[in-house]
């Protein structure tokens, strides 16, 4: 009796192993939806983009496996995003893992690239498919520039700013980019920097959508919320004569009347009073090249404005630049003294 029970055991165990191995060695495929897109650690002297210029393309995803196995994936593919093991079948490319860093055009066979991710090996799963089955990548090189920071506010417009410690960053960009490097600032940095320094790491936007940040953020000042009021001034002119023409002509200004005549700018009330007490507030340069001219070209002005006031856009210079008339009439050449004096 006791051999009869083991032999019915033994044929119940062996049928559930028969069973068993019969499920497992079903394979069974699922199709869902997921993308590969450009990793953010990508190094900063390349430029990747794929078909379009995206930075993310998506993908039609086939895999094969046990029935255990693809209802594992299926219900992590359903799971909510709030579930930490949901499955989302992204897939990041970064050239540096297939040797792609030199500029040109690589071409990616989809499956081969899923098949060597880390991702693919975990889900235990074989890629069956995947449309699109291949795609392009191009690769850009950027090179490293020594770059003047500016300030921008959300909408592009320049924010005049007081002191940018350092003026200058090192950012990967274009070879033919010779533009600034931005910090864009909210209205509420443009605020803070305006009673205390602030920091932050200058960018260029080297395509649409993608940044090159500096390394190191600079330290921003703006200038002190005081508002620019019109002002104006009859302005005293200065000659700046250079030391060959002194004494060998007599200068004359063809439209003195006009360059005298009131002057309007923007300015703080500091800044004003400083413009205010300059002895010249109009510069006019007479040049060597004057001497050769038979009649010399107008001649824009400088306005002789505090450098410091200046800087911190405490002045702003009339839209329009004064232009001078200038008329140079040699003085007679003094008798030499007679024999004997």
């Amino acid at each position: 009796m006791a051999d009869k029970i083991k032999k019915i055991i033994t044929v119940v165990l062996l049928t559930l192993l028969i069973w068993t191995w019969a499920f497992l060695s079903i394979q069974t495929d699922i199709t869902r939806s997921g993308s590969i897109f450009i990793a953010p650690a990508v190094s900063p002297d390349i430029l990747v983009s794929f078909p379009g210029k995206e930075d993310r393309v998506q993908l039609k995803l086939t895999f094969r496996g046990s029935p255990a196995k693809v209802t594992e994936l299926a219900k992590r593919y359903r799971a909510p995003d709030s579930d930490p093991t949901k499955e989302r079948l992204d897939f990041s490319y970064n050239p540096q893992d297939f040797n792609h860093d030199k500029a040109g055009t690589y071409k990616l066979d989809m499956r081969d690239f899923i098949r060597q991710t880390q991702k693919a090996r975990d889900l235990t799963l074989t890629i069956e498919d995947c449309i699109p089955d291949a795609i392009e990548v191009q690769i850009e090189k950027l090179v490293e520039k020594r770059l003047t920071v500016q300030c921008v506010d959300e909408n592009g417009a320049l924010v005049k700013h007081e002191n940018i410690e350092p003026a200058q960053t090192l950012v990967f960009v274009k070879p033919e980019y010779n533009g600034s490097a931005n910090v864009v600032l909210t209205a509420a940095q443009q605020d803070r920097a305006r009673k205390l320094p602030i920091r932050e790491k200058p960018f260029v936007e080297v395509a649409p959508g993608k940044r090159r940040y500096a390394a190191e953020p600079v330290t921003i000042t703006l200038p002190r919320s005081e508002p620019l009021q019109d002002r104006v001034v009859q302005p005293m002119i200065g000659l700046v004569i250079s030391p060959h023409l002194q004494g060998k002509f007599d200068v004359e200004l063809l439209n003195e009347n006009d360059l005298k005549s009131s002057m309007s700018f923007k300015a703080t009330d500091q800044a004003f009073q400083e413009y205010s007490k300059q002895r010249y507030h109009i510069l006019i340069e007479i040049r060597d090249s004057d001497e050769l001219q038979p009649e010399i070209p107008k001649r824009p002005v400088t306005y002789n404005f505090p450098l410091e006031f200046l800087r911190k856009g405490h002045i702003e210079p009339p839209a329009i630049v004064r232009e001078a008339q200038i008329k140079l009439t040699p003085l007679p050449v003094p008798a030499p003294p007679a024999p004997g004096s």
